[in-house]
């Protein structure tokens, strides 16, 4: 299986402050419930995701919702865990359903106390547990 390094770039000027500290929260909010409609509104129009427009990149995150959802679940939990890959030792952010490893993670890299990217961490360290 490949793995592939997605990222979701963030209006400069919407990535500082107050601001970035929303779009933390209900990115985290919207991969907790499972429900893509409650990032949304923070996506500009012009923003890409991997190449993709704002709907495109919805589309992708809610298929990644779907199939755990598929599993029965209706939210998730996170925790804290760190890249073990690209960027090794950043904090990422883990969202588990059943099972001991998450279904998912993401790093939210910052710069300047501004949002610079967020994407999907493929190798966290919650998926190494019990190797």
């Amino acid at each position: 299986m490949e793995t592939e390094l997605i990222k979701l770039k963030v209006r400069e000027k919407a990535s500082g402050g107050d601001l970035a500290e929303l779009i933390i929260r209900k990115f985290i909010e919207s991969c907790v419930k499972l429900d893509t409609s409650i990032f949304e509104p923070l996506i500009e129009e012009k923003v890409y995701f991997q190449d993709l427009d704002k709907y495109r990149f919805l589309h992708s995150l809610k298929k990644e919702f779907d199939r755990v959802k598929e599993s029965g679940l209706t939210e998730t939990t996170f925790i804290r865990g760190k890249c073990r890959g690209c960027y090794n030792g950043e904090l990422n952010y883990e969202f588990y359903g059943d099972s001991n490893k998450p279904d998912f993670a993401y790093i939210i890299h910052k710069e300047q106390g501004g949002i610079k990217d967020i994407f999907i961490c493929n190798f966290s360290s919650g998926h190494l547990k019990n190797l």
